[in-house]
């Protein structure tokens, strides 16, 4: 067994703060780690380079961090130390793989993939059947406060929060216009069907709707295709993300985000909106921490998870979110969270308002989800997950 894991930060924040709540649960398992700091390439590099041994080390990223474009890690030859020292690299794709084609062309010789959505899976082993698929591992959640000894709901001065950015949708007419009425007309059409039925992937609604079009279109021609499209994705993120928060202020709920964007969204009644610029993703859970309802929008992850929905849990506030088929599966409605309907968000201020005036009912929803998500959801059960089914095998 490899005793040793290389983890990557200074990217994307975010990712960076993933890394490292692996990395502790990895340092209990009794991994020796080691964080490539992408901010100071060259010196990670020659640290890396004297940690980094043949058949003991494994490299976990997130995003095909350390795989592509670190010119220090290849040699003048073109040959990573991934490679040159047969390490495995074990990527964790926390977005939609057609975000990523060109990045599939330069994986290392040793490569797992991990997808965080099990349809992701499904597209990775439809088009690209060569890459070994390791496995579904949804994100985890990371707790401030040991125990549960956060605020109790009584106390939290927001009643409603969402954690995330948001763009309006019509930044997103450049794209759907690049080509013409024609093809405009043909991206609204798949627009309106996720929007009608927002319970389909995304990819297989392009799919669809470019079979219906082009019925002999070939594997290889839809798997160059559909990266084409990705602004499909982002559109309807970002539409049902801002039309969720406008259902909830114009009917007279206070809800305060934590992203950039938000003094953008048109609504009726903007002074029921309270917004801060992201910072990071720790000031992202304390502001959880200080929340009742923590609001969740899936980014269109069908049949995953998101870390909103587990952060939302271990730090006391109550998970509300809209379904997946995976979380209909772990997840006990109005015992450890609240579910709504996109489709049908005409309901959505009655659950919120309902919820708002019972607080002994949020008391035990916040008991359940938090003892929940502390044993079963965390980053260290991540770490042990991947120990315990792929890292120990390798």
């Amino acid at each position: 067994m490899r005793h040793k894991i290389v983890l990557m930060a200074g990217g994307t924040e975010t990712l960076e703060y993933f890394s490292c709540q692996l990395e502790k649960g990895f340092e209990e398992l009794g991994y020796k780690t080691f964080l490539f700091d992408q901010t100071m390439e060259e010196e990670s590099a020659e640290a890396l380079y004297k940690f980094a041994d043949s058949f003991d080390t494994i490299l976990v990223t997130f995003n095909f961090d350390g795989i592509h474009y670190e010119t220090s890690l290849f040699d003048v030859n073109g040959i990573s130390i991934w490679n040159k020292r047969k390490i495995p690299c074990v990527n964790i794709v926390v977005d939609h793989p057609f975000y990523y084609p060109e990045l599939f062309e330069i994986i290392p010789n040793i490569y797992y993939e991990i997808s965080i959505d099990r349809y992701h899976a499904k597209y990775l082993k439809k088009y690209y059947p060569d890459i070994k698929r390791a496995m579904f591992l949804p994100l985890g959640g990371t707790p401030l406060y040991t125990g549960g000894s956060f605020k109790d709901i009584a106390s939290r001065p927001y009643d409603i929060i969402f954690t995330g950015n948001y763009t309006p949708p019509e930044e997103f007419d450049q794209y759907i216009m690049r080509n013409g009425e024609e093809y405009a007309d043909f991206y609204n059409g798949i627009i309106d069907d996720l929007i009608s039925h927002p319970d389909q992937p995304c990819d297989m609604v392009i799919e669809r709707h470019i079979y219906r079009e082009i019925p002999d279109a070939t594997k290889d021609q839809m798997r160059g295709t559909l990266p084409n499209m990705i602004f499909i994705d982002t559109y309807i993120r970002f539409y049902f993300r801002g039309l969720v928060i406008k259902t909830l202020i114009d009917n007279g709920l206070k809800v305060y985000c934590v992203g950039n964007g938000w003094e953008r969204l048109c609504c009726r009644h903007p002074e029921n909106l309270t917004y801060s610029p992201y910072t990071s993703s720790e000031e992202c859970l304390k502001a959880i921490s200080q929340s009742k309802i923590s609001l969740n929008v899936m980014p269109w992850f069908k049949d995953g998870a998101h870390d909103r929905i587990f952060n939302s849990m271990l730090n006391g506030a109550i998970c509300l979110t809209d379904h997946s088929k995976y979380l209909d599966e772990i997840l006990t409605p109005n015992n450890n969270v609240v579910f709504y309907d996109l489709k049908q968000l005409e309901m959505l201020p009655f659950i919120v308002k309902n919820l708002l005036s019972d607080n002994r009912h949020m008391e035990i929803l916040q008991h359940n989800a938090f003892k929940y998500a502390s044993e079963n959801h965390t980053w260290k059960h991540r770490a042990k997950t991947l120990h315990n089914e792929l890292l120990k095998f390798l």
